[in-house]
Formats: C-alpha cells, structure tokens, sequence
C-alpha cells in the first residue's frame, strides 16, 4: 500500500512539473502540492520534530550565550572578570563539548531519542539554574564545562534524525528553521537579560545578570515536558503509536528509501576505517572548523559598546548594549531563510554555491572590520559591518544538510560524521579565540579579523573542491552504468547470433 501511494505521489509530481502555480507552491513550501495523505504525514512531522527541534535547539542557545549577556551586564564587575577569563570558559566549554559529542550521537543510533534528548536538556537545565549562584572564575569554568557534557549531542542529534525522516530537497530549508533559533536564542537572551537588569536587579538580593540564568532555567523546564510525549524515533524503528499509524510509518520509510529500513548492526572494524577515510567527511569537517571560526567576529559587538563607555562614559546603557546587538541575529536569520531556500529550490539540492557565497561575502565584511577604525568619528558603518558579519552562520544549515545528503543510508556513519561537525567546531572554539580574539584585546582584535577572513577562503575553496569531487565521482558512476548497458547489449546481439537462447545460456 505505501509503495502505491509513493507511486502516486511520484505521478502526482510529474504532472504538475509544468505547471507554473504548482512550482511557486514548492518553492514556498514543499508539502503544498504533494497528495493528501503524504502531506499529512509532512505535516505530524513538522509538528513534531521540526516543532520539538527548534524548540529544544532555542533552549540550547539560550542557555548557552546566557554568560556573554551576562558578562556585560554586570557579572565582569561582581566576580572580577578582568583578564581573560571568559576565553578560558569557552576553552572548557569546548573541551568538555568535544569529550562527550562522539558517545552521545553514536549512543542516538542505539536508543530512542524521545528519553534521550529530553534526558540531554533536563541535565543543562539544572546546571543552568546553578549558574546564578557563581561567585568566582572557577565556579565558571566548572559549570560551563557541565553545560557543555550535556548539550554536546543535542543539535547534531536533532539534523540527525532529520536527516532520516526528510528527503533531500526538503532537508536543508527544515535544517534553516531549526538552525534560525541559533540566531534567535542569543536574541531572546539579550532582549530577557535587558529586561531582568531593569526590571529585577536587586530583587531578594540578587543582581540582574543571576537571574538571567534563573529566568533561562525555568523556560527550559517548560519545553522539555511536552517531548517525552510527542518526539519521534527513527523510522526504522520507530513504532505505531497516538502519532503516526503503520500505513504512515510504511509511507515514511517508503520516501526515504536509504534511510527507512535501515536498523543499525554492530560497529565493526570496518565501520571505523571508513568513519575515518571518507574524504567527504573530511571536507564537510573542515567546512564546519573554518565556519565556526568565521563567526567570532560576530562577538566584537557587546565588546565594542562597552568600550566606548570607556572612551566616552555613559555612551550606552546596560540595556542598550544587550538590545542593540540584537540586529546581528536578526540578519541571520534572514539570509539563513534566504539561502535555505535557494538549496532546495532554484539549485535543486546543490550545497556547495550557497557556501562559496557567503564565504566570500564573509572575506569582505571581515577585511572591511579589520582595517578600518575600531572607533571612527562616524559610528555607522561599523555599526553596520557588525550587523553583516553573520554571513557563515548563516549558512551553516547547509553544510549540515549536505552531510545527511552525502551519507544517507548509512545511520552510523551519518552520526559520527555529523558528530564530528560539532567537534571541529568545538576545536575552533577551544583554541582560535585564544589566540586571535582574546577578551583583553576586544573590541580591536585587528588580527582576528584578518584571520577570520583567511578561513573564509579556505571555507570557500573547500565548499569548491567537495562540489568537484561528488560531481566527478557522479560522472564516473553515470560512465561505469552507460559502460554496463553497453556490455548488455553487446551480450544479446551474439546471443541472437549464436541462436542460442537467454534461458539455455542462463542454465
């Protein structure tokens, strides 16, 4: 039965190819002009776990960018934050990050992911919550590093389980929208740490920035409840149940032929090899290490506002520096959209033009950054460089939708590759601000910025090379199947010759 309704759909999208109306409907959203049934299931499924994704990935990146708003907002004051020690947080962030990423997104082709991530977020909710009690550095670094254990596999595990419930042209405009609430939970957390200073600053003794953490805890508890209930499990092995019947699941695994039925075995010596000797997974790793990098830059801008209230005091106020750079993320979600959109429609699931793009257009903001004034008579245009200078995350959705696409059908080799997206940009963190974007040297950090350009290029070149080796190796495959027809036919002219039969030959 779903192979009839695969079928129907199929037909049902051929005989709409030429018409107009039914191509705008795609490109504004994919699921509009598929049959009924079909597009029912999309729909559970975009209510559940695209819905629980962006969800749970907006708790994740507010309680993780919950320390910068709070570094500016009085928490450098009260614990004498006056050297590096923020760098040093981030270095234990990612360190801890990097530990525990590989165990999580292996441990997620094993165990249902509706215990497992609510499991992951219950754990960064309670260390979130003890956040506000800090009184010292080391507190800092011990906490961060517990945030770190637990939200590691979260966001890798989320593209992951999309990456086996969506086909390719509906991944990475669904990847975008999750990864929009990346961009939207630092938003959330400036605009709520702006009205926590001035609305709940001493309250019960407690200064503004502690109850960032408190208020951050408390939303977090509010979205994970509802998961247990309603996040999906893979297809392969994902049940009937309230949500999605058998003759759904069929369809569903039916649309993913790769993925659908695939349930993994045991991890041989063999899985590991290729783990490690697939060059894709490498250029797809190298992608994510010089977009990381390419988004520091990005965390000049608090810097930036609070400096100028030492060359010019009372220049901005706690809660103008956590609202105006907030724009910053509202950029990004715009272009994420934009550049989602265009991957799955216009260039028909290419990755690789959309990258080179906004790597190029990162190697001028950042160029521009670095060799103008850090306070120029006339603040606007740097303003305005700040604003632009999310380019790479924004396009970051796509790299990890061409990591779905290039290893579907392989569950434990698309989890360790999209494991290790995190790790190499757990490694960017836990080494490249240290050295070129250190908190004593912000909001200048001309070197920085020159740096970041050059992983730019090299973000751009190695989008470049990973295009040119899946299309010649897709050219090699399309040679060696017209090479075996031609050996067909060539077999069945001598058999007609021969007089002989394809039955007797067969016996």
């Amino acid at each position: 039965m779903a192979q009839s309704l695969l079928l129907e759909t199929n037909h049902h999208n051929a005989g709409d190819s030429t018409s107009g109306q039914s191509h705008w409907r795609r490109v504004i959203w994919d699921s509009w002009d598929k049959p009924p049934e079909e597009r029912k299931l999309i729909l559970k499924m975009d209510l559940t776990l695209m819905a629980f994704g962006c969800l749970s990935t907006f708790i994740k990146y507010l309680d993780k960018s919950n320390l910068q708003s709070a570094f500016v907002s009085g928490m450098k004051e009260d614990m004498s934050l006056y050297g590096n020690q923020m760098n040093y947080a981030t270095t234990a962030y990612a360190v801890a990050s990097i530990i525990g990423l590989w165990p999580c997104n292996l441990t997620l082709t094993r165990v249902n992911p509706r215990w497992f991530i609510p499991f992951l977020e219950i754990g960064w909710t309670i260390v979130t919550f003890c956040q506000s009690a800090m009184t010292k550095a080391e507190h800092m670094y011990v906490l961060r590093a517990l945030v770190a254990i637990f939200e590691t596999g979260h966001f890798s595990a989320v593209i992951y389980l999309c990456g086996a419930w969506y086909q390719k042209k509906e991944l990475a405009r669904r990847v975008a929208i999750i990864n929009i609430t990346t961009a939207i939970g630092p938003m959330f957390s400036s605009y709520l740490q702006a009205a926590a200073y001035n609305g709940l600053n001493g309250v019960h003794g407690r200064a503004g920035w502690r109850w960032l953490f408190i208020i951050d805890g408390i939303i977090s508890l509010g979205i994970i409840v509802p998961q247990v209930l309603l996040f999906p499990d893979v297809p392969a092995r994902q049940k009937p149940d309230h949500l999605f019947s058998e003759r759904e699941l069929e369809l569903a695994r039916d649309r993913n032929p790769k993925e659908g039925r695939v349930k993994q075995g045991a991890f041989t010596v063999k899985h590991i090899k290729r783990w490690f000797f697939t060059v894709d997974i490498w250029l797809l790793w190298v992608i994510s290490f010089c977009n990381d990098v390419c988004q520091q830059p990005m965390n000049s801008m608090s810097y930036w506002f609070k400096a100028w209230n030492t060359i010019k005091p009372g220049s901005y106020t706690v809660a103008q520096i956590n609202n105006y750079t907030t724009p910053i993320q509202a950029v990004v979600v715009i272009l994420t959209i934009l550049m989602a959109w265009s991957s799955d429609t216009f260039l028909q699931g290419r990755r690789w033009p959309v990258l080179v793009f906004a790597s190029t257009s990162a190697v001028i903001i950042f160029l521009s950054l670095a060799s103008t004034p850090v306070f120029p008579t006339h603040r606007a245009g740097r303003w305005i460089l700040y604003y632009l200078s999310g380019f790479c995350q924004a396009s970051s959705s796509l790299f990890w939708a061409w990591t779905q696409d290039t290893l579907s059908g392989d569950p434990a080799t698309r989890a360790f590759a999209s494991g290790g997206l995190n790790v190499w940009a757990y490694v960017a963190d836990a080494t490249i601000p240290l050295g070129l974007f250190q908190t004593v040297d912000q909001p200048g950090v001309v070197a920085g910025n020159y740096g970041a350009a050059g992983f730019a290029i090299l973000h751009s070149l190695t989008a470049l090379t990973l295009g040119y080796v899946q299309h010649a190796r897709k050219q090699r495959e399309l040679r060696a199947i017209e090479y075996s027809d031609n050996n067909n036919d060539a077999s069945d002219d001598q058999i007609n010759k021969s007089g002989l039969t394809a039955e007797i030959l067969a016996v």
